[in-house]
């Protein structure tokens, strides 16, 4: 059987230019037709073709496309808004109008730029909570800028509320519902976590020189549980993190079997107690004197002793 050669003319391109020709996608138009509709509404060309996208109140919540609108339709075209209008409308919707002051550069600018944007926020009533969500959209952009962690976040808008009630300098007890948080929920900001270079704000600071020289601070008594051979971290800490902190300890029981080793600073001198972790239940109890029958629960009291032995000195020295 041959092949049926099927020979079907092109369609004639039209030459002649269209009324929408020219127009940005996402523009608000006004379109006269010639039978005397008016429509209004996005325009959005796809495939070298021409359509509206309209929304209203009488229309489906999720709009209605007219079109492809030929030319010999169309009897005039009004630009209602520009491309560069309705974005930044959008963006006025969805962040509220912009807070005063310049775009950051520097370091300096950027912690600035972000306590003005807290103290903000802070400042809106709470029942107009629209603005509220508007004006943080605007301050997380900002901390977005220079990847500024949620937790340290939630210290500068915590900090600019308690500021409009109280002019001393808040601890973390002010603002968290504890002197310790975990520094992924709740942690003051270094000053360079505000530079806008990420190698500075990698960087990893050294402890000051007596928390390092001291057998029994955190970092050191962390260090006392791994090195034998103990399955320990850093839970929570607090302002300053040197002050005082929580570690928790996993003891080898099969199930929920944990210590907490909680250390504060009495004096000068930082102490160190522990706390069971696990329930009060009839299993949990059970875990706990099995715990407390293990070699890695006496190197844990061992290490609570004795901390860290070896002396960390001076880096800079």
């Amino acid at each position: 059987m041959l092949p049926i050669a099927w020979d079907i003319p092109e369609p004639a391109e039209d030459e002649s230019p269209h009324p929408l020709d020219g127009h940005e996608a996402l523009e608000q138009i006004r379109v006269t037709m010639h039978d005397g509709r008016v429509l209004e509404g996005a325009y959005s060309p796809a495939g070298r073709q021409h359509f509206l996208h309209r929304t209203g109140a009488d229309l489906p919540l999720i709009g209605q496309v007219e079109g492809p609108l030929l030319a010999g339709e169309i009897a005039t075209v009004q630009v209602v808004m520009t491309r560069t209008e309705v974005k930044e409308r959008a963006r006025e919707l969805l962040h509220g109008p912009r807070v005063p002051g310049h775009e950051p550069v520097s370091r300096e600018d950027f912690e600035a730029r972000l306590q003005t944007l807290a103290r903000a926020v802070a400042a809106v009533p709470e029942p107009d909570w629209q603005m509220q969500i508007r004006l943080r959209r605007q301050f997380e952009a900002c901390a977005d800028r220079i990847t500024l962690t949620p937790g340290k976040q939630a210290w500068l808008l915590a900090e600019a509320k308690w500021a409009r009630r109280s002019n001393a300098q808040p601890t973390m007890a002010d603002l968290w519902v504890e002197p310790v948080a975990s520094p992924s929920c709740f942690a003051r900001p270094r000053p360079q976590d505000f530079d806008p270079d990420p190698v500075v704000r990698r960087k990893r600071m050294p402890p000051p020189l007596h928390v390092r020289m001291d057998p029994y601070s955190v970092p050191n008594m962390l260090a006392a549980l791994t090195v034998r051979g103990l399955k320990a971290r850093i839970t929570r800490l607090g302002d300053p993190p040197f002050a005082r902190g929580h570690i928790q300890v996993e003891m080898p029981i099969k199930g929920r079997a944990r210590f907490v080793l909680i250390g504060e600073t009495q004096g000068g001198v930082m102490a160190w107690r522990d706390a069971w972790d696990g329930n009060d239940s009839k299993a949990g109890l059970q875990r706990l004197r099995r715990s407390r029958n293990t070699d890695a629960y006496h190197a844990m009291r061992e290490a609570m002793r004795h901390g860290r032995p070896v002396r960390q000195g001076d880096l800079f020295v």
